[in-house]
């Protein structure tokens, strides 16, 4: 029998509504659960800017405290500067209060393994989960000690060696999205040539203009604007826990993840050939050719983070990217991370910029070679259903179950999956032209909607 509810333990990580899905209860069994399955001394305890966090992260660190272990406190930070101190850091891993891009009245928690080893579900994060729904309880006759770390400053140190060298004068958008990330921006930019229009800059847990995720079409409208009234040369927009990043080309015009992976890919093939790059199922046919043309070794993955990081490291892979916004780099441990990214497009954008180029025609020049749709999440409890009856349907294709169903049909390709957490079924789409995508997407659509399934409206 569960003591929590389990959905909120996921493949990667732990998420729900507080405080009636995670509280302080879970917390303290989530900080006694690390302890014991990794057997921890010193563990780095963070969070985002929710003011849930608070206590929650008081109760994460009283269990780890009371299980014995020493707790590194690194106050209010990004995702990323977890992963960055589990990497450098005299520690057994950490965790972070944290729900990501999720409402203001989520919250949850992120864990990571020693050197920013990757926790996943089957192996020790179900150990963890295991431990918590057990109602174990680890005592030590030493109660650990807990000390605080202004870890911004050995971050931004860190992050010398991503900062472009070479560009010219630029102007940008760049939205926080009221996330720990302006602060780090401030920093790391702070010697560059680099007028900033700032938007939704301050922290604030309680995310006034909405849920802070930038991926979703209804949340671009603002930057959109501002893109095209600012005149700047591109825009860039975090989501609230500043792990991913997305971009925006002169026009405003939002720049689809899918193509981010693929330049980015080719960015780092050419400071490192022959490597290899990760890339999701979802849409490929982009990152494949850059990866190809540039002597790297196309390597398909698992959505999600955790899959992600251990493919990274198995392979040594210098880059791999999902087309959701998270970029995990072999120079950070294969984690993801906002900045890396931000810095990395800044210096390609920037490049293109000074010789006379504009990022808008980089963007033209994907949306030609490579249509593809956005994500189309349909509300439906027959998925496995539906996915079983579209592999009958175009059995004529090259099929792929890596993830869900990809189907491979020549001159266009389609990828099913089941969200892991809600019931929603994702389709994404690519082909090699426009009209074909447009009737493609229709004839799958209208082919989804036939088991009953409804359009979830990701526009408003």
């Amino acid at each position: 029998m569960s003591l929590y509810e389990p959905s909120i333990f996921r493949a990667y990580d732990i998420r729900g509504i507080y405080p009636e899905q995670i509280n302080e209860d879970v917390a303290y069994a989530v900080g006694q659960a690390f302890v014991s399955v990794l057997k921890a001394k010193n563990v780095v305890v963070g969070r985002d800017v929710r003011s849930s966090g608070i206590s929650l992260q008081a109760a994460l660190i009283k269990g780890i405290t009371e299980a014995g272990a020493n707790v590194i406190e690194v106050g209010v930070i990004s995702t990323e500067m977890l992963y960055f101190a589990a990497g450098t850091l005299d520690c057994e891993g950490g965790l972070s209060l944290t729900a990501s891009h999720n409402p203001p009245n989520w919250n949850g928690i992120k864990l990571i393994g020693p050197g920013a080893v990757p926790l996943v579900k089957e192996g020790e994060l179900g150990q963890i989960y295991d431990f918590v729904q057990s109602g174990q309880k680890l005592t030590s006759e030493v109660v650990g000690q807990v000390s605080q770390l202004d870890l911004l400053s050995q971050y931004i140190t860190y992050l010398q060696k991503f900062i472009p060298t070479n560009i010219s004068k630029l102007k940008l958008v760049i939205n926080a999205n009221f996330g720990a990330n302006g602060k780090v921006v401030d920093r790391v930019v702070a010697n560059l040539p680099l007028e900033i229009v700032r938007l939704n800059w301050n922290e604030d847990g309680t995310f006034p203009k909405g849920t802070p995720d930038p991926l979703l079409p209804k949340n671009r409208k603002e930057i959109e604007a501002l893109v095209a009234s600012e005149e700047a040369d591109f825009g860039v927009a975090f989501d609230a826990d500043a792990d991913r990043a997305f971009f925006y080309d002169e026009k405003g015009r939002a720049i689809h993840g899918y193509y981010v992976v693929a330049i980015l890919a080719e960015y780092f093939l050419k400071k490192q050939p022959g490597s290899g790059v990760c890339y999701d199922p979802r849409l490929t046919w982009a990152t494949i050719a850059a990866a190809e043309k540039n002597g790297g070794t196309p390597l398909p993955t698992k959505t999600g983070h955790g899959y992600f990081k251990q493919n990274m490291r198995a392979h040594n892979a210098v880059f791999g990217g999902e087309n959701s916004g998270h970029l995990y780099y072999g120079d950070f441990f294969g984690c993801d991370n906002g900045i890396i990214s931000f810095l990395s497009v800044l210096d390609i954008f920037g490049q293109k910029i000074k010789e006379g180029g504009k990022v808008s025609e980089i963007l033209d020049y994907y949306q030609k070679n490579y249509p593809s749709s956005e994500e189309i999440n349909f509300i439906t409890d027959r998925a496995k259903e539906i996915i079983a009856a579209a592999k009958e349907k175009y059995a004529e294709g090259t099929l792929d179950e890596l993830d869900g169903v990809s189907m491979d049909l020549k001159d266009w390709r389609f990828n099913l999956r089941m969200s892991n957490n809600e019931p929603v079924l994702r389709l994404n789409l690519e082909s090699t032209s426009q009209e074909g995508l447009v009737k493609q997407q229709e004839e799958l659509v209208d082919f989804i909607q036939g088991f009953g399934a409804t359009l979830r409206n990701d526009t408003d």
